[in-house]
């Protein structure tokens, strides 16, 4: 090549627009050289360009500086110099074509780097060896250096380079002068050798780590050989197994991808593994059985490769001793939490309320008990519930130590494993005097009550002075039953929400099947075991063929949109239809319509849309409020059933406590059998106002009568057997489904008195209290039992119905009849103290109108001056409601939480803004047509009766306080204003400071709802759909035969219907459904 093409050839450095000549040594052209080149430090590459066209190929190109090696680092200069820098230490790093380096680099100094060490981590450790140590320092050697280190005359082992020149580690030696050789043999002399890891002098014992085996082995003895001489043997087997395996099929939990959670890997084998570790975790893992084992979760590992998959797992390595497997992690994205906006005041040496956390996606990659709460340097938040967006929990009760520099201020820590999150700050005040006020408040009635009387005393002045005398002895009389019954209201409102906390934790929540749940939803109040859906229709055998023939066709017509349109639209304009028809028709389509959810949607959606257009502006107000029409009640049955995934999952926990908190704080005090007067109760009509005197007993139940375990329940000494009979089962089978748990009638209460023997319990017998054509229930006050006494609760045996015994066998001591006696029992009682068999006396059983638990008299017997007095226990509706209030905030919070709203429910709120804005009505109507549908018509019918949800028994003394709680929910719903005055229900006024806080999270939930877009809904209806198909049991022929009944009734109607109407009368429909009435006819 000429000159001149050579001078056409150009150095090309990317990233540097410069352009840089050729040279060619020595007239060869395989070898060019780039002059005068002038490029940054660092890595980049380089080409040549010829004629201003790049070159194929490129070269990589380090643009270095020998002073970056360390101007003191001696031992890493050389280092780079033998990986090909042109570098050496000469007094520094320098370039080796340096004028003041060339001579020098052969001197002697120079050639040897001296090492210093400036650090030694750990700084102590057994004399045994085995500790890991780094040594920091300068020179301390590379990666290809043979590097020695001895440390207290014992030589390190594993040597390992950290950083270059700079740092390395290696594990210590045996510093104690023996050296010890474990070997396990067989009797054909082959060895496996047990390495040394640690020696415990002080416990006469060694540990060694087997080396790895290629099959299972049985090794017959053990040889110690003791510095190389001495060699001791012992015989014994040792068994080499098989690796543990890991169970990749079971189920595996998500955890945060901050790590630390605890995970629980399951396999077999582990028993046989001394030590497991997962890596990425300092703390070792525990062996929980063979079967099991806890670790603490790995944090997720950001990488390209994941952000690319959108992985959402990784797998972790685990070390069982040396065997090391894989197994994958599952993870959620980390919780968030509020930070507390403001100090929250909590009083100091009070039991007070609990405090909320609120958050996001608590519970996506933990549970419960992986959840710390902090207070301070040394106090602990025991947490009461977790759900998915807050945490509950109650902090001690006095002031934990502190760092803040007000001492009354501490603050608040949330952990979770590696999660540690600073939330703010509580301060402890000192108690206010709330119980004061309610004194102040029975003290008021009182003052109000005595000048009640005094009026009545200054009125009768003329009246006879025996008379007068007479009525200031009544008016004293009732001046100590307001002081005692105002005593003992104080005393009752010391219970809080403590003393029901305990009877509140759940294991699970006895949520209904798919099917029971669409059943309660649709038919309530009907018998789900006998319906007539859940079974073939009857259809002779003459009339089968055309029947059925006739009812493929109906369902062809069933699935179409426009058939189905047009009937709802028809039916709709029938007089003739009464309430109920129309909800019985709409169910019967909702049934026909399971498993396809789409088809549902898009009928109600054009239903409504056709409803809303078709409504004058007046009638947009109560659009949705009457609920009489087919329409609406699609609307809402669609709704309900797309529901239930979601509430399993996220709603319906709040839902559940705060069934239970109502029915355990009713429970808790007492309950009159036979008029279903509670003493705790938020409805005023349902309340008991008289004094019942009663005692907290402690019974130890013994199941069947035949076992050791003993369960404690608690109960009152005023209950009836009944009831005693329910609490039991309520404790023995806390949070059972209903349909697993006997009934009280089913079983029998028997007092196991030691010695004195066993009687049966029972409601009425013949020693029950009797009096002017009365008869009591019997109660455990009346047969005298005391605390801890032991019952056997049993299933009863059949007996023949002819038989007059109660207590069969039943056996009572001597001094027990006695005492019996003395309260004037009545009957026949046997002198012989073996057995007493007490009679049923006949007039008892036969009138059940005569029977009394807590009133003492008849009502037309009654002092006027009880009820004078009644007003003083309405405090009892503020107690209960006070007890109740963080369970209702919680329902209430979680029904209003738009971030956990359902796909579905968010689309159909979108679809009526969408709507609604069509038609242009104003935004307190749009909220009130969400409300409607959503709210009222829903969760408020899951409020009032939670057996539609959760496979429960609700008992009768619970159903007004739901409904008092589904009233308030629906008015929080409402934008109606609330004018609430002094005489105003009690119901009202219980909650009139309630309902406005409640409205305001309402305003913000619906503003707040997210849209979703078509691709996501869709989805969640086909999921939706798949999960019905697989769940439901509805038979499809019995729903088509009770629709074809239905609609046979206006079949003219709807035919002409079909006929005139321009979008189906091109769809021949009235003709189809002609045919199918014809073949149904057909004799």
């Amino acid at each position: 090549m000429d000159d001149k093409k050579i001078n056409m050839l150009e150095c090309i450095i990317e990233g540097d627009k410069k352009k840089y000549n050729v040279k060619v040594e020595n007239g060869n052209m395989n070898y060019i050289k780039c002059i005068d080149v002038k490029a940054p430090k660092g890595n980049s590459s380089i080409h040549l360009q010829y004629g201003g066209s790049k070159l194929d190929g490129s070269s990589s190109l380090e643009v270095y500086n020998c002073k970056d090696f360390g101007d003191d680092s001696c031992g890493y200069c050389k280092y780079k110099k033998t990986q090909g820098y042109k570098c050496d230490w000469c007094g520094s790093c320098k370039y080796t074509e340096q004028d003041d380096c060339k001579g020098n680099s052969n001197k002697p100094e120079d050639k040897k780097c001296s090492v210093s060490i400036s650090k030694l981590d750990p700084s102590s450790g057994p004399n045994f060896g085995g500790t890991l140590v780094t040594l920091e320092g300068k020179n301390v050697g590379n990666q290809d250096d043979n590097i020695t280190v001895t440390i207290s005359g014992a030589e390190c082992t594993n040597v390992t380079v950290v950083k270059s020149s700079k740092k390395i580690s290696c594990i210590t030696g045996n510093a104690t002068g023996s050296d010890y050789e474990i070997y396990y043999c067989n009797d054909s002399n082959s060895c496996l050798q047990c390495r040394l890891s640690k020696k415990y002098v002080k416990n006469q014992y060694m540990m060694c780590r087997m080396e790895r085996s290629s099959s299972i082995l049985t090794l017959k003895y053990l040889k110690i050989i003791i510095d190389k001489n001495t060699v001791v043997r012992k015989s014994g087997t040792f068994m080499m197994v098989g690796n543990p395996k890991l169970d990749l099929n079971a189920e595996i939990p998500p955890v945060f991808k901050s790590g630390g959670s605890k995970i629980t890997i399951q396999g077999s084998g582990f028993s046989n593994v001394g030590e497991v570790a997962i890596e990425g975790v300092e703390k070792l893992c525990t062996i929980k059985s063979n079967e099991k084992v806890a670790c603490d979760a790995p944090p997720y590992v950001e990488s390209d490769f994941n952000r690319k998959k959108r992985a959402t797992g990784q797998y972790a390595n685990i070390h069982f001793d040396g065997y090391l497997a894989s197994y994958p992690v599952f993870y959620a994205e980390n919780p968030e939490f509020d930070k507390l906006t403001n100090v929250v005041e909590y009083e100091d040496g009070e039991e007070g309320a609990p405090i909320m956390i609120m958050g996001r996606n608590l519970l996506e990659g933990a549970h419960q008990s992986d959840y710390t709460v902090k207070i301070g340097l040394d106090g602990t938040c025991f947490i009461q519930q977790i759900s998915n967006w807050n945490i509950t929990c109650l902090p001690p009760k006095s002031k934990p130590r502190t760092n803040h520099s007000d001492e009354t201020i501490v603050f608040v820590v949330v952990e979770v494993g590696n999660i540690q999150d600073n939330l703010g700050n509580i301060r402890y005040i000192t108690a206010l005097p709330i119980l004061p006020i309610v004194i102040g408040v029975l003290g008021t009635a009182l003052l109000v009550s005595v000048a009640v009387v005094i009026t009545v005393v200054l009125a009768s002045k003329r009246k006879r002075k025996g008379a007068e005398k007479k009525f200031q002895m009544e008016l004293l009389v009732l001046e100590d039953k307001i002081r005692e019954t105002s005593r003992e209201e104080f005393a009752d409102a010391q219970m809080t929400i403590r003393d029901i906390k305990s009877d509140l934790v759940t294991s699970r929540v006895p949520y209904c099947n798919y099917q029971s749940y669409a059943f309660h939803q649709l038919f309530p109040n009907q018998d789900i075991s006998s319906h007539s859906l859940l079974f073939e229709p009857m259809v002779t055998d003459d009339n089968r063929r055309k029947v059925q023939k006739a009812m493929d066709m109906f369902d062809k017509l069933m699935t179409n949109k426009l058939f189905m349109k047009s009937l709802v639209q028809t039916l709709e304009s029938q007089n003739k239809l009464t309430p109920q028809d129309k909800a019985q028709f709409a169910s019967l389509l909702s049934v026909c319509l399971l498993g396809n959810m789409k088809l549902f949607y898009q009928l109600i959606d054009c239903l409504l849309i056709g409803m809303i257009k078709a409504a004058n502006k007046k009638q947009h107000k109560v659009l949705f409020r009457r609920f009489d029409t087919i329409t609406q009640r699609l609307t809402v049955n669609w709704l309900a059933l797309s529901l239930f995934d979601h509430l399993k999952k996220n709603g319906g926990m709040q839902l559940f406590m705060l069934y239970k908190a109502t029915q355990t704080v009713i429970e808790k005090a007492p309950i009159d059998a036979i008029t279903i007067l509670c003493k705790n109760t938020l409805a005023e009509e349902r309340l008991l106002k008289n004094r019942v005197e009663h005692e907290i007993l402690t019974l130890d139940i013994d199941l069947n009568g035949n076992s050791d375990q003993r369960i404690p329940v608690i109960v009152l000494d005023c209950d009836t057997i009944t009831q005693v009979k329910q609490k039991c089962c309520t404790a023995i089978y806390k949070n059972q489904p209903a349909s697993e748990i006997p009934t009280p009638d089913e079983l029998e209460l028997e007092w196991h008195a030691g010695k004195s023997g066993k009687l049966t319990l029972q409601d009425i017998d013949n020693i029950s209290d009797r009096s002017n054509g009365m008869i009591r229930l019997n109660t455990l006050k009346h047969y005298m039992v005391k605390n801890g006494s032991v019952m056997a609760l049993m299933y009863k045996e059949s007996s023949d119905p002819d038989d007059i015994y109660v207590n069969q066998g039943g056996t009572i001591a001597a001094d027990d009849i006695e005492d019996m006696e003395n309260q004037h029992v009545q009957g026949m009682v046997p002198t012989s103290t073996d057995h007493v068999k007490l009679l049923m006396p006949e007039t008892a059983a036969d009138n059940q109108d005569l029977k009394w638990h807590l009133s003492n008299l008849p009502d037309e017997e009654k002092s006027n001056k009880e009820h004078e007095i009644g007003e003083i226990f309405l405090n009892r509706l503020f107690h209960t409601k006070l007890i109740l209030r963080d369970y209702i905030e919680a329902c209430f919070e979680g029904i209003t939480d738009s971030q956990s709203l359902s796909i579905p429910v968010r689309y159909f709120l979108c679809m009526i803004d969408k709507q609604g804005k069509e038609v242009g009505v104003d935004g307190d109507i749009l909220q009130s047509w969400k409300s409607e549908c959503y709210a009222t018509r829903v969760w408020a019918s899951l409020i009032a009766k939670p057996q539609i949800l959760f496979d429960v028994n609700v008992p009768s003394h619970v159903e007004p306080c739901m409904d008092i709680l589904k009233q308030v929910f629906i008015d929080s719903f409402t934008q109606c204003p609330q004018h609430v005055t002094k005489d105003a229900s009690t119901q009202k006024l219980l909650f009139c400071k309630d309902i406005p806080e409640y409205r305001k999270n309402v305003n913000s939930f619906f503003i707040k709802v997210e849209a979703v877009n078509d691709q996501e809904f869709w989805k969640a209806m086909d999921e939706i759909s798949s999960e019905q198909t697989k769940e439901m049991k509805f038979s499809r022929q019995a729903t088509l035969h009770q629709l074809y009944k239905f609609i046979a009734k206006y079949k003219d109607e709807i035919i002409e219907d079909f006929q005139e109407k321009d979008e189906t009368k091109d769809l021949a429909f009235g003709n189809k459904l002609e045919e199918v009435i014809d073949l149904m006819e057909e004799p």
